[in-house]
């Protein structure tokens, strides 16, 4: 088969032998598959990233010394019948197979090949068949939604809860779309970038500010939530028209941390989902006197999983605005360029391997 290869930070098209299934796995062809930021990183900082995960006891993470086929955000059709499912069709799963170390993550491992090739191995019990409704670029999308699910679960949203999504790419949007499809709400979009403006209020965020927007604190007292200790202590029970302020951090850089915390309402929840990859100090006692809760979230259950592509299933409309372009296997380099140095208008690349 042939595969788009990274080796030493560059991607070669490349022949490979075609992977066999052993018991409980299906071979399959990928269709589509997203490129993630987390992609992007591994590019450029593979001994960084593989460093990290290493530290954390990912032990089936890859070896960066290796070539990897990268791909996780995949629709892929069977090529074989097996484990219940037709030769042909299309199907969705989690990207973990199981091998000598224990869980390895499809596309981020060296033993097991990811989405940016012909063929791929997927374990049965954790894919899904997709309806004939659905169309393949938005099955692609539940591997993603899947974060997103598992973030607002984590954050304990509620209908007594106002919403902030700070920094609205694919996770950011991905998020937003979430709340509303339970409807939750309001929730308010911190975005630099004004494609990305545009593509959080066609998710359904009520209101779609710049960083520092003088708005954003008035936004919040409107609500009853205000910013700063005093005003949060004089504010009755009668103006309060949230109970708690849920606020996502999806930037990921150093230094958002402390100013979210000096920017959300007294008593907000900031539910980490930005990756951020450096060191980044926090003045805890500022957080304590807020009150604020600091929760980190990482990837998502077989459960959530399930329940992101029940809500494509749902509505695969919704998240149709959020493919912005797809590019041949072979131009791989291309999409993560147009991700990495672009004018932010891209949202979510896939790559087409078929």
């Amino acid at each position: 088969m042939k595969a788009m290869v990274l080796n030493d930070g560059r991607f070669t098209l490349e022949s490979l032998p075609d992977p066999v299934p052993a018991a409980g796995q299906l071979l399959a062809r990928p269709l589509v598959c997203g490129v993630c930021g987390s992609d992007l990183h591994a590019r450029d900082h593979a001994d960084h990233l593989c460093d990290l995960l290493q530290r954390a006891g990912f032990r089936g993470f890859m070896d960066p010394a290796q070539p990897v086929v990268m791909g996780h955000e995949f629709c892929c059709e069977l090529i074989e019948p097996s484990g219940g499912f037709a030769a042909g069709q299309r199907i969705v799963g989690l990207p973990f197979l199981t091998g000598p170390q224990g869980i390895e993550l499809i596309g981020y491992s060296n033993r097991y090949n990811g989405a940016f090739a012909e063929a791929m191995l997927l374990d049965a019990a954790l894919c899904l068949p997709v309806p004939d409704h659905v169309p393949t670029d938005i099955a692609a999308l539940a591997e993603p939604l899947s974060v997103a699910v598992h973030a607002v679960a984590e954050s304990g949203a509620d209908a007594d809860c106002a919403f902030a999504v700070v920094g609205c790419g694919p996770v950011g949007l991905f998020i937003i779309a979430r709340l509303k499809a339970l409807g939750l709400g309001p929730i308010l979009a911190i975005e630099p970038n004004a494609a990305r403006r545009a593509m959080a209020e066609r998710m359904g965020a009520d209101i779609i500010l710049s960083p520092g927007d003088a708005a954003g604190p008035a936004w919040w007292t409107d609500l009853g939530l205000p910013i700063g200790m005093s005003d949060a202590m004089a504010v009755t029970a009668e103006q309060k028209r949230r109970s708690r302020a849920v606020v996502f951090e999806c930037v990921g850089k150093p230094g958002m941390l402390m100013t979210l915390a000096k920017t959300c309402p007294t008593g907000a929840t900031l539910v980490v989902v930005g990756n951020c990859m450096e060191t980044d100090p926090i003045e805890p006692a500022f957080l304590l006197q807020k009150s604020l809760t600091l929760r980190f979230v990482f990837a998502y259950s077989p459960v959530e999983f399930g329940e992101a592509f029940a809500m494509i299933i749902a509505n695969p409309d919704r998240l149709a605005p959020m493919v912005t372009g797809t590019v041949g296997l072979t131009e791989l380099d291309s999409a993560f360029a147009a991700l990495t140095g672009g004018d932010g208008s891209q949202v979510k690349l896939l790559v087409a391997s078929a």
